[in-house]
Order: structure tokens, then C-alpha cells, then sequence
């Protein structure tokens, strides 16, 4: 059978270096959804070289640079991460490892709730309502996502993932500083806790986006992560 991760919790768990230029932690926005692969070469095993990883879900949480400007009782936010190929895979003791291939995208989209299309996952994506109905929206913010990488340990049913991403499209992108638009990073924690992972996807997933700051990052707890986001 195919062998699935067991819950992608998008939320920053890894430490990185960060750039001179930001001596304070600095949080971009917080999000959740769901994962697949596509394309995915073997079925039979999750995650193999040369397949895709994907993930679509809805923006629920902005920092200081985007609050001002979003209005989620108006608007649906929602993201799309795409171009991710599996470019080096090892697996060994019941421990997966995964790099993938630099030059990712995600993107982050605006859709009115009164005149726009609701985003719906459905099964076995891409389908006729994913993605397409995650990024018909107006692009709001978008980049590259370089160094990306996810470990998974199966003995104890828990991983973690960290990528970097820059900025560089979207109609609020000019209320990113300048000096800021690159440095920002994706890291969580992994896991599957219920049956409401929808057919064909492979991960819940739940995170953020934020430049770190200069003291060291604490890991989260797996309770603590999930009530962030319900």
C-alpha cells in the first residue's frame, strides 16, 4: 500500500540563521490545508525522485506588513504551493529525507466571498475545483521557495519540513519592505490525526511564514501547534 505521511502541520518548528537585517522576529501569515503529490511516479511509495509536491489551503492568520490591507470577512485567502520535485530521497530505520529541487513557487491569492468562486478541495487533485479554485483569485502575494526539505520518522508518527522563500510578486507586495522580501521561511511539524484528510490528498497541513529572529527558535508541541490553528 501506498506508504502516507501522517499529518503535514505547516507550522514553524525549525531554526534558521536570519538575515542581518532582521533583528526581530517578523510574521508574514498563518495558514492551513491539505497536501498532495502530482505528479507522483510511484504509487506504491510516498515521495519518490521526480515526483511533485503540492499543497493548497485557505490563509487564516496576517502579520503586522498585511493586516492593515486584508479584510477576511469580505475576502477568501487562500494559497498554492507548487514546483516541488523530489530531488534526492533516503530512507532508512523507519526515517524519510527529502530534498527537493530549488525554484518552488507559492503563491497566496484574494477572492470576494459575495462575487468570487469558494475554493473546495474535492478528491484525487488536480480535480475540476482544485487547484482552480484556490488561485482564480487576484495573485496578492507570491515567491520562490528554495531549500526545501522534509524528514518524517514513521516509529514515531511525526516530522519536520523548512524551506526558504523570497518574495516577489502580487498586487501587496508593496507593503513588503524592500530590505525584507527575502529571508522568509517555512518550517512544521508532520503528522495525520483523523480520517478528514479528503480522498487523494496525502496531508493536513497547518503553518506559517515568518523571518526568524535572532534568538534560537523553540520547538513546538504537536496540542500546542493544533490549537493555534482551529
Amino acid at each position: 500500500m501506498k506508504r502516507k505521511v501522517l499529518l503535514l502541520l505547516f507550522a514553524l518548528s525549525i531554526a534558521v540563521t536570519a538575515p542581518a537585517l532582521a533583528q526581530t522576529d517578523v510574521f508574514l501569515l498563518g495558514f492551513t490545508g491539505f497536501d498532495y503529490e502530482n505528479p507522483n511516479l510511484d504509487t506504491g511509495n510516498y515521495l519518490q525522485v521526480g515526483d511533485g509536491y503540492k499543497a493548497l489551503g485557505f490563509v487564516t492568520s496576517f502579520g503586522p506588513y498585511l493586516a492593515p490591507y486584508v479584510d477576511p470577512g469580505v475576502n477568501e485567502y487562500t494559497l498554492y504551493f507548487y514546483d516541488l520535485t523530489v530531488a534526492t530521497r533516503f530512507f532508512a530505520g523507519g526515517v524519510l529525507e527529502v530534498t527537493f529541487d530549488n525554484n518552488g513557487r507559492g503563491r497566496y491569492f484574494e477572492d470576494s466571498r459575495t462575487s468570487g468562486t469558494p475554493a473546495v478541495y474535492g478528491t484525487n487533485p488536480p480535480n475540476a475545483s482544485a487547484p482552480s479554485t484556490f488561485t482564480d483569485g487576484t495573485l496578492a502575494l507570491g515567491g520562490r521557495i528554495d531549500n526545501f526539505a522534509l524528514i518524517y520518522d514513521f516509529n514515531l508518527d511525526q516530522g519536520n519540513f523548512q524551506g526558504n522563500m523570497t518574495l516577489d510578486e502580487g498586487v501587496d507586495l508593496i507593503y513588503i519592505p524592500s530590505g525584507q522580501r527575502a529571508g522568509w521561511t517555512l518550517g512544521g511539524l508532520a503528522g495525520r490525526p483523523n480520517a478528514t484528510v479528503p480522498q487523494g490528498y496525502d496531508n493536513q497541513i497547518s503553518g506559517e511564514c515568518r523571518i526568524p529572529g535572532p534568538t534560537p527558535t523553540t520547538h513546538a508541541t504537536w496540542g500546542a501547534l493544533k490549537a493555534l490553528y482551529r
